[in-house]
């Protein structure tokens, strides 16, 4: 049975090594990578890297110009000692990143970005730029050109923020009687999407992996996070890094 054109991949983990070969693909990791790096780029960044392993991120950041480049990360949810942020998208201010090239290193964003790189198009998708990724999935599958969604998912699990992202985006892009069509894991977000969306905030502040963020005093970023269609910048992997799509 061939792939369907459009697909949600519901945690990383679920993934084989050609899943995504030949695919547009829309990262998502809404708490908080993926609103971390649109947010940064929307606020002037000139790249933002995505790196999966802590030593990597470091070596890296050590081999740019301080003066033009920052180093991010979280692990567990909280700033990684010695770097300049962490994963707050609060943090990375017009102030902290215009003309810099920022190295990124997040416990679960990161990791899943770096499990897309075979995809033939690679962007970063949230709520907050939730109209520019349905759209880039739409593009792609108006040219005759498979497209997925990829949730990063919390520590190998499917978290439900994610889920309802994927759910938006692909409700969007071909609506809920299409998706019903598809593969489960699309009618799953589909489904879940349309079942929260008259209560999307309260669901979202539901979630596992939000209450683990509020315990951290991160519920600022939370309802940050939240907010649909706050921009219209949609990051894209060009050169090992993201870039603002210039369309």
């Amino acid at each position: 049975m061939s792939a369907p054109a459009l697909d949600v991949f519901l945690t990383p983990a679920v993934l084989d090594e050609d899943a995504l070969y030949g695919r547009a693909v829309v990262v998502v990791d809404v708490l908080r990578a993926s609103t971390t790096i649109v947010t940064a780029l929307e606020n002037g960044a000139r790249a933002v890297i995505p790196v999966a392993d802590k030593g990597e991120a470091g070596r890296l950041a050590a081999s740019l110009d301080a003066d033009v480049s920052l180093l991010g990360g979280e692990r567990g949810g909280e700033r990684i000692p010695g770097y300049q942020a962490g994963n707050s998208p609060l943090e990375y201010t017009p102030e902290a990143v215009a003309g810099r090239t920022v190295v990124l290193t997040t416990t679960n964003g990161t990791a899943a970005m770096a499990r897309a790189r075979s995809a033939a198009d690679l962007a970063v998708g949230a709520f907050t730029n939730a109209d520019a990724a349905a759209a880039f999935l739409r593009r792609a599958l108006d040219a005759g050109r498979p497209a997925a969604v990829l949730c990063a998912g919390s520590e190998g699990r499917v978290s439900l923020e994610d889920t309802l992202c994927a759910g938006l985006l692909v409700t969007r892009v071909v609506g809920a009687e299409a998706a019903a069509g598809l593969s489960d894991s699309v009618q799953i977000a589909s489904a879940l999407y349309r079942g929260s969306e008259s209560r999307l905030a309260r669901t979202i502040f539901g979630a596992r992996h939000t209450q683990r963020l509020i315990e951290l005093g991160h519920a600022d970023d939370v309802a940050f996070a939240a907010r649909i269609d706050a921009s219209d910048g949609l990051p894209v992997f060009r050169d090992s890094r993201f870039v603002l799509d210039k369309r």
